[in-house]
């Protein structure tokens, strides 16, 4: 009997929690969507945006910020961000440098709450980059490659999401821990005279809204536990059983093929385990 043997160990729960498949970002359309039907999740998705914002290097690091950028029905945000010479050096005198500039998502944590949901089961956020870059004035352009491979953010120390192009390291002066690596493309921008101005282009894709997330409603975060703990006793219980029947049904067969029936519950459990369709991490 060494199938039994194998599977002794082997509690159902176990074996259920062995076919769970984690999914690591959520969708922005998970939390909200353009709708028609659905006033709450609408103003929520298009209360979603970007601006730009700038620091230069001259001891102060004045904040400067853009203009508002929308998202669009597809979950597209274009950011054009035109950073004057004057925010760059304030003598104009040419002497100009980069301290810290970038784009920042807001709205998120926002519609977070406001769907039942937590910062810190919901981000990272799911999304892509297709355009970075920045076009100096006197027309240089400078593409950053590694942004353009971003494929999902976490939530930034300031809330909401954020894109930083440094040209050296935010390091905590108490720890000394780097809390923002450089970006080597803008390397000795922070000198004087390196950087008087140009415009910054950024785009993000948070995915288009699936067909269906127009008859999804915002549930309240009581209303959303409930459901999850439903969820997750049913999901537990259909797992639980199944795994157990094929492991039951393969061992009353075990006496007449030993090798055979551990074979085939292991084929099982692999079958089962693709099969498994468990949602993004919530709450």
């Amino acid at each position: 009997m060494k199938a039994k043997r194998i599977f002794a160990g082997f509690s159902a729960a176990f074996i259920a929690a062995a076919m769970t498949i984690t999914v690591s970002a959520t969708k922005l359309s998970d939390i909200c969507a353009p709708s028609d039907t659905d006033a709450a999740k609408n103003d929520l998705w298009y209360g979603v945006g970007a601006m730009g914002f700038f620091m230069n290097n001259d001891g102060k690091w004045s904040w400067n910020q853009s203009e508002w950028f929308g998202i669009d029905a597809e979950g597209k945000i274009s950011v054009e961000y035109k950073i004057s010479p004057i925010l760059a050096d304030k003598t104009i005198s040419n002497k100009g440098s980069l301290g810290e500039m970038g784009v920042m998502i807001c709205n998120l944590d926002k519609a977070i709450k406001a769907a039942g949901l937590e910062n810190d089961s919901t981000y990272p956020i799911e999304l892509s980059v297709t355009e970075a870059k920045f076009v100096a004035e006197d027309g240089t352009e400078t593409v950053f490659n590694d942004m353009m491979n971003i494929t999902e953010m976490p939530r930034d120390a300031e809330g909401d999401i954020r894109f930083h192009i440094r040209p050296t390291d935010k390091v905590d002066k108490d720890t000394q821990e780097v809390l923002l690596t450089a970006n080597p493309e803008v390397a000795g921008w922070d000198e004087e005279g390196a950087f008087n101005g140009g415009t910054l282009y950024f785009t993000i894709d948070f995915g288009a809204p699936d067909a269906a997330g127009d008859n999804k409603k915002v549930e309240s975060k009581e209303d959303s536990k409930k459901e999850s703990k439903a969820e997750s006793k049913s999901s537990n219980t259909d797992s639980t059983s199944s795994a157990s029947s094929a492991v039951s049904n393969t061992l009353n067969n075990s006496n007449t093929n030993t090798g055979s029936a551990t074979g085939a519950v292991l084929g099982m459990m692999s079958v089962a385990a693709a099969g498994a369709i468990v949602a993004k991490k919530k709450h």
